[in-house]
């Protein structure tokens, strides 16, 4: 039976990422530092044969995805998949990184903040935390969130596997969030506790309608 080979990739870094806000269905162009990591990778990416693509409609994703593809002819038309887009954080969008901790402090307390945050539950107390302090009820829930990309990446294996008898290996461009919540749900203890690294690169094989983490959050080496 073929092997689906899912190279999950997160976006370069933001303009929004780098002034530490928050961004989900907001969008920003890479820095300069961004597309210069998008390169990297599309190097270190430059080796293998991808038979096909697959992007968020997000900008950010897009405009990585292309960096990465310039350097692989054999890709002619990558997929737009709406269902690859970022976590949808409501009413929070835009917001500073330090308010929703320091909302969070005051709420719980330094000690049981602490506790949630170095839990083994970390990542659903962030969720949590997004929708608690969404007052518009917009932001997303981490079922929703996680059904959402699974379905979407089960999906996408699925059709790639009746493509053909023999392994493909699949590009993913996507965003930290989202890639997360396949990640948690897949192996929880394998998740970074800062999640996802701009210009990461995750590999999960899929086959007999099973996934399997390869590894996760690979980036680029700088040159010397």
């Amino acid at each position: 039976m073929a092997t689906i080979h899912l190279y999950l990739v997160r976006h370069g870094q933001t303009e929004l990422n780098a002034a530490n806000r928050l961004q989900g269905i907001y969008d920003s162009k890479l820095t300069t530092k961004g597309v210069r990591s998008a390169q990297r990778l599309a190097r270190m990416l430059a080796d293998v044969h991808f038979d096909a693509a697959y992007i968020s409609d997000l900008g950010r994703a897009q405009q990585t995805a292309r960096i990465i593809t310039a350097m692989h002819p054999e890709l002619k038309k990558p997929t737009i998949d709406v269902g690859l887009r970022e976590f949808n954080f409501g009413g929070l969008e835009g917001t500073k990184n330090t308010w929703i901790v320091n909302q969070v402090r005051k709420q719980l307390g330094p000690g049981t903040f602490a506790k949630l945050i170095l839990s083994k539950e970390r990542f659903a107390t962030l969720l949590w935390v997004f929708n608690s302090l969404d007052q518009t009820r917009a932001a997303e829930t981490l079922v929703g969130v996680t059904d959402r990309i699974n379905r979407t990446l089960r999906r996408i294996s699925l059709f790639e596997s009746q493509k053909s008898t023999e392994d493909r290996n699949v590009l993913i461009v996507s965003h930290g969030l989202v890639l997360s919540a396949f990640l948690y749900q897949l192996s929880p203890h394998d998740l970074p506790a800062r999640l996802l690294k701009n210009t990461s690169v995750t590999q999960v094989d899929y086959t007999d309608r099973q996934f399997k983490l390869i590894n996760i959050n690979v980036t680029p080496k700088k040159r010397s």
